[in-house]
């Protein structure tokens, strides 16, 4: 029963959807993401000992899948357990023949891997919506085009698999060009998970990485207050 009710409560994730097709609503730079643009979603109240990590760590897989993907590297990974589990990471969404606002959404995350690069828990992840086109290669040439590091993933492979991570995200669509340019950032160890406005600088997504880096419990560390949930302002569309 807890581990269904988590599943409902990260089903409910409000969605701040930005389409290509969109315009997009400008965010003052002096606004942080925690007083504005921000949807939380906590998987499980962070906590310390084994059994809240166990429930969280199970519940948090049953979500998001351990469907298999394929990097640019052509290595096989599990969704959540090799991309996800124990880590602060920011997710994006992207097709390599988008020729207008993947490019600059995929620069901002270059800025942001310039930004973080002493911090070796954050991953960047980068997930193709059109994984019947964009094979490992094509993501591999992608990512070259961003010089993008070790720390940042970029994700492909059978389209079922794909499309079902893309839906428990809340990210599908039946034509990649009306993918969401929003982003998803989270701490995978402690539950917490908040959606990004895509207008943000990388300056303030590198702050909130680093604020949900700073979440996560150290050994012999004072536990840590839970991440206050708060209801989006979100500018209508």
């Amino acid at each position: 029963m807890k581990v269904r009710a988590l599943l409902l409560a990260a089903a409910v994730m409000p969605v701040c959807a930005m389409a290509h097709e969109s315009v997009h609503s400008f965010v003052p730079e002096t606004q942080t993401l925690r007083n504005r643009e921000t949807a939380h979603t906590t998987l499980a109240t962070p906590g310390h000992g084994g059994a809240a990590s166990d429930v969280r760590d199970r519940a948090a897989r049953m979500f998001f899948s351990d469907r298999r993907l394929l990097t640019q590297r052509g290595n096989e990974v599990r969704f959540y357990t090799d991309v996800l589990k124990d880590r602060v990471v920011l997710i994006n969404f992207v097709f390599t023949q988008c020729a207008d606002t993947c490019p600059m959404q995929t620069a901002k995350v270059a800025a942001v891997q310039a930004l973080l690069e002493d911090a070796a828990d954050v991953r960047l992840v980068s997930i193709s919506v059109d994984p019947g086109h964009d094979t490992p290669a094509a993501l591999a040439r992608y990512a070259a085009t961003f010089d993008a590091g070790m720390q940042w993933t970029f994700l492909t492979g059978r389209s079922d698999d794909v499309d079902d991570v893309l839906r428990r995200l809340g990210q599908w669509t039946e034509n990649p060009r009306s993918h969401t340019t929003l982003f998803i950032a989270g701490n995978a160890a402690t539950g917490h998970w908040m959606k990004l406005h895509p207008d943000l600088t990388p300056a303030l997504i590198a702050a909130e990485l680093r604020a949900l880096v700073a979440e996560t419990p150290r050994p012999n560390a004072a536990p840590a207050s839970p991440p206050q949930v708060r209801s989006p302002d979100v500018a209508s569309h």
